[in-house]
């Protein structure tokens, strides 16, 4: 009597995701920044075959759940596949050594403009070329610089859920250069406290001053006086959301809508609202005048 050993065949589409991380990217190439797309060509560049490309799908339709990039860490993400619970996925870049970080350091303070543009969001043109003569790599200089790690059972590496993460990690570093710093082992915060960059302190060791009394008079306590104040002249802002053009799109956008174009409308609405709350301020005041007068 022969046997046959028969397997049902599963599925192999991703299951629809509700607020997944949509890739900002349409078509075409990823990265609109020199660095963005100088880290997807590195990886396409490597002798993996086409298997990077198979992620582009899954980016660009919101499977990929959750993408962190810590300097403990590295990269942990969660992809969304065709079973129930996302796929997790791991990868880091060989971290730089304690020497390497002390010249990396040395490199960045030897010209202010290199940090001021990295907290601005720019990567100094010519960094990699300064880092690369001093013997670091800012990318990797081959695939097994990377471990990558995730939960399906495919057993080909990258997988697409990996692949998937590569590309936004693109769209990440677009927003933030020195998470490419990050990816190699350097905390942000660690790193600006070390080159003695300082943020503005609250002032904890001052001594907070007894509280006074409140008033009891309400027109005290508000300093509300009869006599109006001079009038407020405001015009409406000739450019709508003028700031969030200028800083771009905020990383990892969720929406099917432009986020610029979103921001516009917000900030028109929010113009008009503040000229109608304005205009009724104002004729509340000259009520208060008429009646100071009689």
């Amino acid at each position: 009597m022969e046997y046959y050993w028969y397997k049902r065949p599963t599925s192999s589409a991703p299951k629809a995701v509700t607020g997944g991380i949509k890739a900002q990217n349409k078509k075409g190439a990823f990265g609109q920044t020199w660095w963005g797309k100088l880290w997807i060509t590195t990886l396409e560049n490597f002798d993996i075959g086409e298997r990077i490309t198979r992620g582009k799908s899954y980016a660009r339709k919101g499977q990929v759940t959750d993408l962190v990039i810590t300097a403990k860490k590295g990269v942990a993400a969660k992809v969304q596949g065709s079973r129930v619970r996302p796929y997790k996925v791991s990868i880091t870049l060989t971290p730089y050594t304690k020497g390497e970080k002390v010249l990396l350091e040395y490199k960045l303070t030897s010209k202010q403009i290199y940090i001021a543009q990295l907290l601005s969001g720019e990567m100094p043109e010519n960094l990699e070329r300064v880092l690369k003569t001093a013997g670091l790599s800012l990318f990797p200089g081959k695939y097994n610089d990377l471990t990558t790690t995730c939960s399906c059972p495919d057993y080909s590496n990258p997988c697409k859920h990996i692949a998937a993460v590569f590309y936004l990690m693109a769209e990440a570093f677009d927003q933030d250069p020195f998470l490419l710093f990050t990816l190699r082992g350097i905390d942000k915060e660690e790193f600006l406290k070390k080159i003695g960059y300082k943020r503005q302190s609250t002032g904890g060791d001052e001594i907070s001053a007894l509280p006074e009394p409140l008033p009891s008079d309400h027109g005290t306590f508000w300093g509300y006086t009869p006599s109006p104040d001079p009038p407020f002249i405001h015009t409406s802002p000739t450019i709508h959301a003028s700031m969030a053009k200028r800083l771009g799109a905020i990383p990892y956008w969720r929406s099917s809508q432009n986020f610029i174009e979103s921001m516009e409308k917000t900030y028109a609405r929010a113009s008009l609202y503040a000229e109608k709350v304005i205009d009724l301020q104002t004729a509340e005041q000259e009520k208060i005048a008429l009646k100071s007068a009689d």
